[in-house]
């Protein structure tokens, strides 16, 4: 009765607002642009739905979706791709859009980056993608053990009085990725220090919430009420503070030891190659790299943790991959990947078709214009709209991906690797890694930059995973709830789906 209600009064003022406009408006053009509103907020809760429908109705042709914020232009054509990749950076910008995303004047502490980073991403992308993979050669066995050590915590503290494991999976995976994330990026002194480790997931939380808000609201709001969400209980001066007093200690003693007067090797951690790999004609100080070092970390915590997620749910959907995914992680294949970092094709390939299947967004490559652009075909993107590939309707197309919309979990792998009693479908292209840039396969990203952290990515996920297979058996509580929830065009991994852990051993969890 009160959504009746609701429903009736709104009608009412779209009425009352055609009639008062008579003079000034058309009143078709007033119901034209309210329909146009509608459909932009419409945008928030099913994006991502939105998008796929217009992407098989535009059959390669660039299409707009519009959203409360802003537009959307989505190209999907090989041309397309190429000028986009071509522009300019005072013209279309990965890092502006970034800034739209996440609010970064509120929610790290006013630190507001450039449109365009240039040369300033340099370091960062040595620091994740070269300097950071050679560590994990030398951290892996210790990467195992917090895994281990974080799921029996985590299980220890969420079994049921009858003994059951009954784990929320998307809140275990967060758990896991902060411990990971804390160890290999941050430290022992950091990693190590609980108030720090639990300020840092509350901050997590809080930059994703503030941004959202933050974005809905026209920018006079934005300066009245950003100051107070992003600085809810002071988390983000917790954390600030702490890495800031690390960083300003690191590189007081890298000025201080090509002088003799620190002997001691410096750390080898993503803190110390960020302060190494820093732009030196910028001059970056303790503040601008402990900017860097929140960055760095969001970015790879959410993502990350999503697609384990999924990955597990997948596992439970489809039972009849555990036998050989179990076969491959508990052979001599496995000690090869903790020694080396690369193989278990098998797994490998399952997480990929997982990431395919279910994409944790339904776009990448965005980039923001900053001046109006137009394609060379006349497609043109208004100034403060973005650009971007409709990842998630690319990766669900039967002319790319056969048998498109069901979940073949082999079909990235080698042919020789997959055993004769498993369904088999493979892509024409023939195989492929989970962290390979590929046509068609835009969860990377897109135009010339892509994600350097896809290593760590795969590496990560093939652990947690592996560790989940060697120990348990898994399924749903509940086979028919819904496991995802769609904002704007992010499809988020449902936080109240319980997994149902079966130890096949007491002793090895």
């Amino acid at each position: 009765m009160l959504l009746e209600t609701d429903i009736y009064w709104a009608g009412l003022s779209i009425v009352l607002l055609v009639y008062l406009s008579r003079d000034i408006f058309k009143p078709c053009e007033v119901v034209k642009y309210v329909a146009g509103r509608i459909n932009a907020w419409r945008y928030l809760f099913q994006g991502s739905d939105i998008i796929l429908e217009r992407y098989t109705k535009a059959n390669g042709k660039a299409f707009h979706v519009p959203g409360p914020d802003h537009g959307h232009v989505f190209i999907s054509s090989p041309e397309h791709i190429r000028e986009m990749s071509k522009a300019g950076r005072d013209e279309l910008s990965l890092f502006s859009a970034t800034k739209q995303m996440i609010q970064p004047a509120h929610t790290m502490l006013g630190h507001n980056w450039f449109d365009e980073r240039g040369a300033e991403g340099i370091g960062y992308i040595r620091a994740i993608g070269t300097l950071f993979p050679r560590q994990l050669l030398h951290i892996m066995p210790d990467m195992q053990s917090i895994v281990h050590e974080t799921v029996e915590a985590f299980s220890l503290a969420h079994k049921t009085s009858q003994g059951n494991l009954d784990l929320p999976a998307y809140e275990l995976n967060r758990k896991i990725l902060c411990k990971l994330n804390g160890y290999s990026f941050l430290g022992n002194e950091l990693a190590e220090n609980e108030i720090f480790m639990t300020k840092i997931m509350e901050y997590n939380n809080l930059v994703i919430r503030t941004a959202e808000i933050l974005r809905l609201l026209p920018r006079f709001l934005k300066k009245l009420v950003g100051p107070y969400l992003g600085q809810h209980k002071n988390v983000q001066d917790t954390i600030f503070s702490m890495i800031h007093d690390v960083v300003s200690r690191r590189m007081e003693e890298r000025r201080l030891s090509p002088n003799g007067e620190i002997s001691a090797p410096p750390p080898n951690d993503m803190i110390q190659w960020i302060i190494e790999t820093a732009p030196a004609h910028l001059q970056w100080g303790p503040r601008r790299v402990t900017y860097e070092i929140i960055a760095i970390w969001f970015g790879a915590f959410h993502a990350l943790s999503m697609v384990v997620t999924y990955a597990l749910f997948d596992l439970c959907e489809n039972p009849e991959y555990v036998e050989p995914l179990r076969a491959e992680v508990e052979s001599a294949e496995f000690d090869d990947f903790m020694r080396t970092t690369k193989g278990l094709p098998l797994l490998d390939s399952f997480i990929k078709e997982s990431s395919r299947v279910s994409p944790i967004e339904g776009m990448s490559g965005r980039r923001q214009a900053l001046r109006d652009f137009a394609f060379a075909d006349g497609t043109r993107v208004k100034k403060g709209d973005w650009t971007c590939i409709p990842s998630k309707a690319i990766l669900q197309d039967e002319r790319y991906y056969p048998n498109a919309r069901t979940f073949q979990g082999f079909r990235f792998a080698p042919p020789d690797k997959v055993p004769g009693n498993v369904q088999r479908i493979y892509q024409p292209e023939g195989p492929s890694r989970y962290s390979d840039i590929s046509k068609n396969y835009y969860i990377w990203g897109a135009g010339g930059i892509v994600c350097p952290g896809r290593f760590y990515t795969a590496i990560v996920a093939k652990l947690i995973m592996a560790h989940v297979l060697k120990n348990f058996d898994c399924q749903f509580l509940d086979k028919n709830k819904r496991t995802s929830w769609t904002w704007r065009s992010y499809i988020l991994p449902r936080e109240d789906v319980l997994v149902r852990f079966i130890p096949r051993n007491e002793e090895r969890i």
